[in-house]
């Protein structure tokens, strides 16, 4: 048996949130980062599933079996995510629940919740060790802190690093030099629905923004098997259990 880690990317195409509101009405899904590792494996096993359309259901959908196939084909001990509890597998079993009633699909809220089992919070588990670095009102550190805190070398994913034309990010209104959540949410992931909408999947710029979001959400799971580890290993297993049907929704 081994550990899974997961990470999803979302935007906001019909109304933005705001700063403190994580209400899953604001959320579309856009793709998953998913990783495994065991003791048979020298590397863990990655993928990137990306969404084939544009918002409709039926594109969640398919996301959603993609997702549940490449985990059930994994023999899953336990889910590590970070902040996971408040973002990821909130929003997860909000839309699955949301497709159940809807008639689109049947069992899928079940079907997510075998696919995910024994959820690790490492966000959680991150702010009770170093909970001195804690802003006031901070519930969790970013992942970003957390790793630095634990020595763990997180690659930034670096915008020049992308074949794009010059102009291409301030016509974005991207001012950073390398790839930030908030950027995915606000215009990347947008961008990127749009470009498969209009079938331009094959032109140079959507195949690296492709490839842009593609690295970025490996960053986001890449490490987190390290910082399982770091901060505890299997002794986290029951402080910061937090399973997926019992998340505050």
């Amino acid at each position: 048996m081994g550990d899974l880690a997961l990470d999803i990317e979302t935007a906001s195409p019909f109304e933005e949130p705001g700063r403190d509101d994580n209400d899953t009405r604001y959320y579309e899904w856009i793709s998953v980062g998913l990783a495994y590792r065991d003791g048979t494996l020298e590397e863990p096993d990655t993928t990137v599933l990306f969404r084939r359309g544009g918002w409709e259901a039926k594109y969640t959908v398919d996301l959603f079996h993609r997702m549940i196939e490449w985990c059930h084909g994994k023999d899953v001990e336990r889910t590590l995510t970070y902040n996971g509890a408040y973002f990821d597998l909130k929003h997860l079993m909000n839309w699955a629940e949301e497709l159940d009633q809807s008639g689109d699909v049947t069992g899928l809220s079940s079907d997510l919740q075998s696919a995910l089992p024994n959820h690790i919070d490492l966000a959680k588990a991150a702010a009770a060790r170093h909970e001195d670095e804690l802003q006031e009102d901070q519930p969790v550190l970013p992942d970003w802190l957390a790793y630095k805190l634990e020595d763990i070398d997180n690659d930034s994913v670096w915008y020049n690093d992308y074949d794009f034309h010059d102009d291409y990010w301030d016509g974005l209104g991207i001012e950073d030099k390398f790839v930030k959540g908030g950027h995915v949410g606000r215009v990347l992931g947008e961008t990127y629905v749009d470009g498969v909408q209009a079938g331009i999947e094959e032109t140079k710029t959507h195949r690296e923004l492709k490839r842009l979001l593609y690295d970025y959400s490996i960053s986001d799971i890449a490490d987190l098997f390290a910082l399982y580890d770091s901060l505890g290993g299997e002794q986290l297993d029951r402080e910061f259990h937090y399973p997926i049907d019992e998340i505050d929704r």
